[in-house]
């Protein structure tokens, strides 16, 4: 090999070599075009250490793997499944004599989990390793299990172009560590953001047509999902110039196109490639020199409130934005024009999120289990879940039996686990099975694996299909109708694989008959009764309003008016989303209950549940019949209701409409004053809180024993409620109380003026002015000995009650602002005894003809 021709990667081949067979576990760093893929698992072929040993290349994406295999091979100058083969789910091709398979994730791990020892294997190599995808992280925290505990000779090594070595080395301290310069071309960088972001695709459909035109090379698009892949194919396929290829490239294609796309153009031709984000890493798609960058991508987040994926679109991070640039100077000088700003990339996160912090972990949990663990921390994993998602995930699987309290697999678990399909829908064809037999019904089977199939791929019906139209089983009505078109026939296919596992599993040989000579005798009827054993948490009732749903999760969700379901009082839903604030029905299917209820997919609760009527003023007891949240049935009870029935009742009433509802009279209302006011001044005595928040939250505690056989709101209003707060109090408290708060002040006539207090400012009395004379000191409130007291308000009335002057000073009022008022008062109220000296004079209550 000529040194223009020699792959970066060749520079460290012997230190790799020596390194692999000291060490069980390597780093290897390598960025792309360096040749980590497609150059070094032909040297793991020569090994003598591996000669009579597996290895496994894993790759996360199906594309990759295909490609990469169908590479390898091609470098041997053999046929696929020769040397090198690949597995893939519901695909493979290797034999007898592979020994390095090329595999995904998924297919490890059954691997491992069919043969713990993974004893055919010398070594597994996690390409791509950055990715991190929810299946690669549990591949990698397995084969160290087993590395670790079972079999030291397992060599591990983990490949990226910006693998994070640093953070990874930091938990696999045995690990060796090597890097490789790669060999990549100078991309300049561009931007051209839209104007409005919602019109990107307009704008790029724009940006295209005009390198189109202006350039000659072949140019990788890099958009966020195939929906967009094949609008913009559409659209750019009339203006297409005639030397230019226009080649889509995601999953789904057939092998065939994604190599053209992927290949290099014939002569005098070039290509436009409309890629998702699977041309990130791995494949290399010669000529490409100009990428387009969408700067944008759909990743499925798991949804805790639907408890399903919602596919979102979102920005890409800045490491995803320079592999895609990178893409444009794998063989030669390139350019990446970025459909952003360059203030945007700025702001973009460095890294994008793991998977695992996103994705729905129930099919992780199953394997798990399955693995003998009871939780991602007893496994070696690169990095674990969050703590409550994956305690919800696990109640989820409990819900649906496959997983006991201890989080160990259920018989039904075991046989789940098995199947190659989610576990929601394992569960659903297990069952379907057994209710097949018992039930008497032909053909349950097959319908419950076409729609496990169904479920799995995105939904067949257009966009315009979809509008108010939420029914599942016109969806298969149309897939039976159809069963040729590529997407249906794939749906059938992978139903037929699932049909054949189930029938090998539960070795049923009466029913291995022909799955295509079913189809036509489906009983579709039953839809909803099969959708509800994968999703039972979503059967849901009508409620009183149209289009209004409560789930037995006890969820609300709504449904269009025009949909042809929404007049059904129960269904199943399928699939429901988040739309502003709002659950709403995308699939649904509607069901019998009757039918549901005695075949046992769900069971009927009773309680006696207790409510407040507010018309009649009373508590109602009634018996329910309910499954979950949902009420099925209910009867008025003649039973006596249980005291704690009665108290939550009254509790939950009082909490929502405040203490007020309660019949707190003035001398209740004046208790709370003075008790809330000792707590605010006095807090050296420290009396029970009794602010409104805390009397609320403590109803139990402190009202609870005398609500036990109260039924109406009648005998709630008769109840002492200051006699009830005092009895909080013991009898040192009750002194206290009336000592440092007391309801009155008793003038120097003998006169109870009442204290008003407040917590805002200090507690006021009232009294006329001929009863203070002789006081020489402000009579106070609180704890004297504590240096805590508070001079009284006095708000001094004249003869006739009204009010003359408001001091909290006594002695200076009688020394200066008094000679004023009584000037006033003589002349107002002659007949009045107002002395020179009051703070000498005697209190009376008299007229000065009486006092002579």
């Amino acid at each position: 090999m000529s040194n223009l021709n020699k792959l970066p990667i060749e520079a460290i081949k012997s230190d790799f070599m020596a390194t692999l067979n000291q060490h069980s576990t390597l780093l290897l760093t390598a960025p792309p075009g360096a040749g980590k893929s497609t150059c070094l698992p032909l040297w793991l072929l020569t090994l003598t250490s591996l000669a009579d040993k597996k290895i496994y290349l894993l790759q996360p994406r199906r594309l990759a793997a295909k490609n990469i295999a169908c590479y390898l091979a091609q470098q041997l100058g053999e046929p696929v499944g020769e040397t090198i083969g690949y597995r893939l789910r519901n695909e493979s091709n290797v034999s007898e004599r592979t020994r390095l398979e090329v595999i995904t994730e998924g297919i490890l791990t059954q691997f491992m989990q069919q043969d713990v020892e993974l004893s055919r294997c010398g070594l597994v190599v996690f390409d791509e390793f950055h990715e991190r995808s929810l299946h690669g992280d549990l591949a990698f925290a397995l084969c160290r299990d087993i590395q670790q505990g079972l079999r030291e000779d397992l060599k591990i090594l983990l490949m990226s172009a910006t693998l994070a070595t640093q953070s990874i080395a930091k938990q696999l301290p045995d690990a060796k560590t090597l890097c490789s310069e790669g060999r990549s071309f100078p991309v300049s960088i561009s931007y051209q953001a839209p104007s409005n972001m919602r019109l990107w695709r307009q704008h790029a459909l724009a940006v295209i047509k005009s390198k189109l035109v202006s350039h000659r090379g072949s140019i990788l698009v890099f958009l966020p999902s195939t929906g967009d892949i094949r609008y913009l194919a559409q659209q750019l396929q009339p203006s297409m110039p005639d030397h230019k290829l226009l080649c889509p490239l995601y999953g789904q294609l057939s092998l065939a196109q994604q190599q053209q796309a992927i290949a290099p153009a014939p002569a005098g031709y070039s290509k436009l490639v409309l890629a998702t984000n699977i041309a990130e890493t791995s494949l290399t798609i010669e000529g490409v020199d100009l990428v387009i960058d969408s700067g944008l991508e759909n990743v499925a987040i798991y949804d805790v409130q639907t408890l399903s994926n919602k596919l979102t679109q979102r920005s890409i991070a800045k490491a995803s934005a320079i592999q895609r640039a990178g893409r444009a100077g794998r063989l030669q000088a390139g350019h990446c024009l970025r459909l952003y700003s360059y203030d945007d990339f700025q702001r973009r996160n460095e890294q994008a999120s793991s998977e695992i912090q996103q994705a729905d972990l129930l099919p992780m949990l199953m394997e798990v289990a399955r693995w003998g663990a009871t939780a991602c921390q007893q496994l070696p994993m690169i990095e674990l879940p969050n703590a409550s998602r994956e305690k919800l995930a696990w109640q989820e699987l409990i819900d649906l039996a496959l997983v006991s309290e201890q989080h160990q697999l259920t018989r039904l678990g075991k046989l789940a686990a098995a199947l190659p399909c989610h576990p929601r829908f394992a569960k659903m064809l297990l069952s379907a099975s057994q209710l097949e037999q018992s039930q008497q019904e032909p053909h349950l089977l097959s319908l419950a694996c076409l729609y496990a199939a169904l479920l799995e791929e995105r939904d067949i019906f257009t966009a315009e299909q979809r509008q108010a139209n939420s029914d599942i089983s016109l969806r298969m009505s149309l897939l039976l109708q159809q069963p040729k078109k590529a997407q249906h026939r794939r749906i059938i296919v992978q139903a037929q694989r699932l049909f054949q596992t189930l029938c090998q599993q539960i070795d049923s040989r009466q029913r291995a008959t022909d799955f295509c000579q079913q189809l036509a005798l489906l009983p579709l009827t039953h839809s909803g009764l099969l959708l509800l054993l994968a999703f039972p948490e979503r059967l849901a009732q009508q409620r009183a309003q149209q289009g209004h749903y409560l789930t037995a999760q006890g969820k609300g969700v709504i449904m269009s008016l025009d949909d042809a379901l929404v007049v059904q009082p129960y269904l199943v839903l399928a699939q429901y989303f988040q739309r502003q604030q709002q659950l709403t029905v995308a699939l649904a299917a509607t069901v019998d209950l009757s039918q549901a209820l005695a075949w046992n997919i769900v069971q009927l609760s009773s309680k006696t549940q207790l409510a407040y009527e507010q018309k009649q003023q009373r508590i109602r007891s009634t018996e329910q019949q309910m499954i979950a949240a949902l009420i099925i049935r209910e009867t008025n009870s003649n039973e006596k209701p249980q005291p704690e029935q009665l108290l939550a009742c009254w509790c939950q009433q009082i909490s929502q409409r405040g203490l007020s509802w309660l019949k707190f009279d003035a001398s209740t209302q004046a208790l709370l004053m003075r008790w809330r006011w000792l707590n605010q001044t006095q807090s050296h005595l420290a009396l029970p809180e009794v602010s409104e928040q805390h009397l609320l939250a403590n109803l139990a505690l402190w009202l609870g024993p005398y609500l036990v056989n109260i039924t109406r709101k009648t005998q709630l209003d008769k109840l002492n409620m200051t006699e009830i707060l005092m009895a909080q109090l013991s009898y040192p408290q009750q002194q206290m109380l009336a000592q440092y708060a007391p309801s009155y002040f008793i003038g120097p006539t003998g006169r109870k003026g009442k204290i008003r207090y407040s917590l805002q400012q200090a507690p006021v009395v009232s009294l006329p002015m001929q009863e203070l004379y002789g006081l020489s000191q402000t009579p106070s409130v609180g704890d004297s000995r504590h240096n805590s007291e508070v001079p009284l308000i006095i708000e001094i009335l004249s003869p006739a009650q009204r009010p003359i002057q408001i001091t909290q000073d006594l002695v200076a009022f009688w020394q200066g602002s008094y000679r004023e008022v009584q000037k006033d008062m003589k002349a107002k109220y002659p007949k009045h005894f107002w002395p020179d000296d009051p703070a000498n004079a005697q209190a009376t209550r008299k007229m000065k003809k009486q006092l002579k």
